[in-house]
């Protein structure tokens, strides 16, 4: 089975995305080429489950520990047997566009939140209630992600493809993520690659 997962390299546009945040200062893009229909690409990107993505747990126990260490509660989230897009919701994203289907050879979902995701605890998603409460949040200290997961048909087979962008609302908070970034940029990069092969692998067997 051939594959192909990459950090850049697409030269397709994410209008979606950039609808929503168009001008990251952080960014990473992914993807892997899945041997089946287009429709079942798209089926199991939407229902993997943490479970399938096998570096999921490993990395997210370590995100854990600080909280752990200061005796605080630490988020159970959804089951592992639940979609992974369900634990986003859960952990506070909110879902910002979604294709209901493939249409003209293509479906895409885009999750998005606000944070300050580099603090060791207290890093829960600020509350919003709206796609637009997202694109006009600006208060200061915070940072703004978004990401995509997309399915592109390519005839005898389907491309899947993963980005994420991140903004500071102000420079110091650019600077506060971009030390996080620092750290947390391999194993996120791990995670999207094995989130990839999890969808591989249920649009395949």
């Amino acid at each position: 089975m051939q594959s192909l997962s990459q950090r850049d390299g697409s030269d397709r546009d994410n209008r979606h995305l950039d609808e929503v945040l168009a001008a990251p200062e952080f960014s990473e893009r992914h993807r892997r080429i899945v041997r089946a229909p287009v429709e079942r690409a798209w089926a199991a990107a939407l229902e993997v489950t943490p479970r399938e993505i096998r570096l999921l747990a490993p990395f997210m126990a370590l995100r854990s520990l600080p909280a752990l260490v200061r005796r605080q509660p630490v988020t159970a989230g959804t089951t592992d047997r639940a979609p992974i897009l369900e634990a986003f919701q859960e952990e506070g994203f909110i879902e910002l566009y979604r294709d209901p289907v493939v249409t003209g050879g293509s479906a895409v979902v885009v999750y998005g939140a606000v944070g300050r995701f580099w603090s060791p605890t207290g890093n829960r998603p600020v509350v919003l209630g709206s796609r637009q409460a997202f694109i006009a949040f600006s208060e200061p200290g915070m940072a703004k992600t978004a990401f995509s997961l997309e399915v592109v048909d390519h005839g005898d087979h389907a491309e899947v493809i993963t980005e994420t962008r991140v903004v500071g609302t102000d420079d110091a908070a650019n600077r506060a993520f971009g030390r996080y970034w620092l750290l947390i940029r391999g194993p996120s990069g791990l995670i999207r690659r094995s989130w990839l092969a999890a969808i591989d692998r249920r649009a395949t067997t």
